[in-house]
C-alpha cells in the first residue's frame, strides 16, 4: 500500500468523484487513514523507543478514529487504547478496534475534555482526536494532482476540515483552479480553523455552506453508495443546486465509514 498512489477519479451519474476511499486498509478507508499513517509513520521511533511501543487515542463513539487507529496500529505491531464514552449499544468503530486487539477504556462522559482527560492520564504516545497539525495536512496534499483543470465546481464534504485544508493547499501546488470551490460542512463552522492554517484565500470563488441536514440526519443514496454523514449531504447539495447537465462537477469524497461489519459485544476497561 503506498499513501502516494493518487486515488482514481471516476464518474458518476453526471458528476465526477474523486474516489479517496479507495484508499484502503484492513476495515477503514480514506484521507483520515492517509493521515493516521502519516503521523504514526513520521512519529515511529519515537513511539517505540519512548512510549513502549503504545498508543493512545480519545474520541467520540460516532468518530471512525478508533477503527483507524487500530488499523494502523496493528500494521506497525502497536499496542494501542482507545479512550472513549462507555456505550453498551452496537458499534462498529469500537468493534472494528477491539478486533484489532485494541484496549477499550471507559470515561464517564463523551465530552471531549473528559476523554482527552482520562487519555493524558495514560501511558503511551497520545494522538490527538483532530489530527489538527501543520504535519498532517501534509499527507493528502498531493491526492489533488490527477484533478481535472477545467472544472466548473469542485464540492468537498467537511467535517474537521483538516482534508479540506489539504485540498485547498494541494489547489495552490498543482495549479488547479476550479471555477468555484465549495465546502459543504456538517457540524461546526470550520472558518476558525481555516483561518488559524492560513489558508490561502487567494484562491479564487471559495464558499463554505452549512447543510441544513442536521449531523445525526443520515442519507442514503444508491444503498449507502456514499458515507451517509458526510459525502450523502455533499452529493444531496449538488443534486438540488448545480446544473449537473450544464457543469463540470467533482465530488471529492474523503472516505466512508464502514457499513457492513458486524458489531461485537464490547469489553471496557
Amino acid at each position: 500500500m503506498l499513501r502516494e498512489e493518487l486515488t482514481p477519479i471516476e464518474e458518476y451519474k453526471g458528476i465526477l468523484l474523486k474516489r479517496d476511499d479507495k484508499f484502503v486498509l484492513g476495515e477503514v478507508n480514506g484521507g483520515k487513514l492517509r493521515q493516521a499513517l502519516y503521523l504514526i509513520e513520521k512519529n515511529l521511533e519515537e513511539i517505540k523507543t519512548k512510549h513502549e511501543n503504545q498508543l493512545i487515542c480519545s474520541c467520540s463513539i460516532k468518530s471512525p478514529q478508533s477503527a483507524i487507529i487500530s488499523e494502523v496500529a496493528k500494521k506497525y505491531k502497536l499496542n494501542c487504547s482507545v479512550v472513549s464514552y462507555k456505550t453498551t449499544k452496537p458499534n462498529i468503530n469500537l468493534s472494528i478496534a477491539q478486533k484489532n486487539g485494541t484496549d477499550l477504556i471507559s470515561a464517564r462522559s463523551g465530552y471531549t475534555s473528559v476523554l482527552e482527560s482520562v487519555a493524558r492520564k495514560q501511558k503511551g504516545f497520545w494522538i490527538n482526536m483532530g489530527f489538527a497539525s501543520e504535519d498532517v495536512i501534509e499527507a493528502n496534499i498531493n491526492q489533488v494532482e490527477n484533478l481535472p483543470d477545467d472544472l466548473d465546481y469542485l464540492v468537498v464534504p467537511v467535517g474537521s476540515a483538516m482534508n479540506f485544508i489539504s485540498i485547498l493547499k494541494g489547489l495552490k501546488k498543482f495549479n488547479k483552479r476550479p471555477k468555484n470551490i465549495y465546502g459543504i460542512y456538517v457540524g461546526k463552522d470550520p472558518i476558525p480553523l481555516l483561518k488559524r492554517y492560513a489558508i490561502a484565500y487567494s484562491l479564487p470563488s471559495i464558499y463554505l455552506v452549512k447543510s441544513p441536514h442536521e449531523y445525526s440526519k443520515e442519507l442514503n443514496f444508491d444503498n449507502n453508495f456514499f458515507d451517509p454523514i458526510y459525502e450523502a449531504k455533499a452529493y444531496d447539495w449538488i443534486l438540488k443546486n448545480l446544473d449537473i447537465n450544464k457543469n463540470k462537477i467533482l465530488l471529492w469524497v474523503i472516505g466512508k465509514r464502514n457499513l457492513k461489519f458486524k458489531p461485537t459485544e464490547l469489553k471496557w476497561n
